[in-house]
């Protein structure tokens, strides 16, 4: 994947246009603080049009500045960026499992590797420089960190798809910038003191032209600059990288995908919603702004949102009850009271856990109510007979039973593998696939299997008599595979190269 991307060394920024918007913008020294430089970037790009920018750039230059050949050069140039640009990007997703890598990196590797290309771009061969970020207000940081990391996944792919759709220079659609096309040039009839020419052109097509060309450049400059410092970190296994690769490396590559998958569902922050209604602000129109009860977050600092004082006053005859007493809320799905709130709504195994005990006027308030739910095929007697004990006795994890057939208790003390377990045992009870099973019966065997009265045979056989014939052949199979990696079980695995992404799971405890 690193051989196919080689740095531009003949890259350099021109000094012949001066760099106005980031002057009119004052905008910090990228050298200074990288940070604060790319802060106050954004919020220039989101407070200007494309006519303010468009406007900027006609004070130095107008249509009469540009000849048919400068243009016609400007394109065979942006098409050569371009081209190698496919090239990179083809590798990249051809090959070393790029988008899997970089949606485990930890959000402070994303945002590092992408400041790294758009500082690099500001330094490239353009005609306006870091002025160019002006024109590209899909290029941010915090666009590209959505969703774990996806939104950079995501504009790479139609950077790619646009940029072999054909021969020519590509031009990345962008509805904010089109809506400075073939405006009229804002200081026509005006004398100006900074235009190289004395004649000023009434018309910006061309300039317009010339500006979409710098823009795609840029955008071309960073993507290549972005995917060099990722593929350098790859390579090097710098300190940043070296979990991610340990994962990819040391474990099935379906749990790596699995894993980047499920944190592209991973909220930054918890939801607002109104404790009446339910309504999120975007559910309302853009821009509304939510009521707090003002006693609660005097009294308590603490927050309960209200969309308007109607559902305020509707919802006052269950929130009085703990109104500047008690911090209590509704706990409504991905607010700051629902202990999930960092799930998306789409992770199925989350969805799982909130469905939990539902349909017995339940909600799920601890582990220990990750119960068994009604089988959706058909149980062997020994399994219903699992099954049957299992809800009688919530806090068991599994039972086992002695030769004599004596039941003994299974409890997972650690709330992670209680979590990981209990999710396989539901997928498994309630018959809706034997994924898992494997799984279940390794973390089993490996803690119980000298427990007095037990042994690997009566575990294997029991699983066999409850789960099917093949079931013994399956763990042992998994117990195999666990060995040739130098592992301990597939569930403390899992669990220990997840933390790498998602941080350790004691927060399971306090459910």
């Amino acid at each position: 994947m690193a051989s196919a991307i080689k740095d531009d060394s003949a890259v350099e920024k021109p000094e012949d246009l001066p760099a106005l918007l980031s002057k009119k913008f004052n905008i910090t020294d990228v050298k200074q603080d990288a940070l604060k430089w790319n802060e106050e970037w954004e919020a220039a790009i989101a407070s200007s049009t494309a006519a303010d920018v468009l406007k900027e750039i006609c004070h130095f230059l107008d249509d009469s500045f540009f000849t048919p050949s400068d243009i016609e050069f400007l394109h065979q140039d942006l098409r050569s960026v371009q081209d190698h640009v496919a090239e990179i990007l083809r590798n990249l997703f051809n090959e070393g499992h790029f988008d899997t890598i970089w949606l485990l990196l930890n959000v402070a590797e994303q945002r590092r590797h992408i400041l790294e290309g758009l500082k690099r771009a500001s330094e490239a061969r353009t005609l306006w420089g870091q002025d160019c970020r002006a024109l590209c207000p899909e290029v941010t940081v915090s666009n590209f960190l959505t969703q774990g990391g996806k939104g950079f996944v995501d504009f790479l792919t139609r950077v790619l798809e646009i940029t072999e759709s054909s021969t020519k220079p590509a031009f990345l659609p962008n509805s904010w910038w089109e809506q400075a096309s073939n405006l009229p040039n804002p200081w026509w009839g005006q004398a100006s003191d900074v235009s190289p020419r004395k004649q000023i052109s009434e018309s910006t097509k061309l300039v317009f032209e010339v500006a979409t060309i710098d823009r795609n450049k840029f955008i071309g400059h960073f993507v290549m600059f972005s995917a060099m410092s990722i593929v350098r970190d790859i390579t090097n296994r710098s300190e940043g990288m070296k979990g991610v690769l340990h994962l990819m490396e040391n474990t099935e590559g379906y749990v790596a995908r699995s894993l980047a998958g499920v944190k592209t569902t991973l909220r930054d922050k918890p939801l607002i919603r109104c404790e009446n209604c339910t309504k999120t602000p975007e559910d309302i129109s853009q821009g509304v702004r939510f009521m707090v009860c003002s006693v609660c977050k005097t009294k308590l600092k603490f927050e309960v949102h209200y969309c308007s004082q109607a559902c305020q006053k509707q919802d006052w005859s269950l929130h009085k009850q703990a109104c500047g007493k008690k911090p209590v809320s509704k706990g409504l799905r991905g607010t700051k009271g629902d202990s999930l709130w960092a799930f998306g709504d789409s992770n199925p195994a989350v969805e799982l856990i909130r469905n939990l005990g539902k349909k017995e006027g339940r909600g799920l308030t601890s582990l220990r109510d990750i119960g068994v739910n009604p089988c959706k095929g058909k149980r062997s007697p020994a399994a219903e007979r699992q099954a049957a004990m299992l809800e009688a006795d919530r806090n068991v994890d599994y039972f086992l039973f002695t030769a004599s057939g004596e039941a003994v208790r299974f409890v997972i003390d650690d709330p992670g593998a209680k979590m990981v377990f209990r999710i396989n045992r539901g997928v498994v009870m309630t018959k809706t696939g034997d994924t898992g099973l494997d799984a279940m019966g390794e973390y089993m065997l490996k803690v119980m299997s000298g427990y007095p009265g037990l042994s690997r045979d009566i575990i294997l056989k029991q699983l066999c008599e409850e789960h099917g014939a093949d079931t013994a052949k399956k763990i042992v199979w998994l117990e195999r595979k666990t060995r040739e990696r130098g592992k301990t079980t597939f569930i403390e695995d899992w669990l220990k190269d997840s933390a790498n992404v998602f941080g350790d799971w004691s927060w399971l405890g306090s459910l």
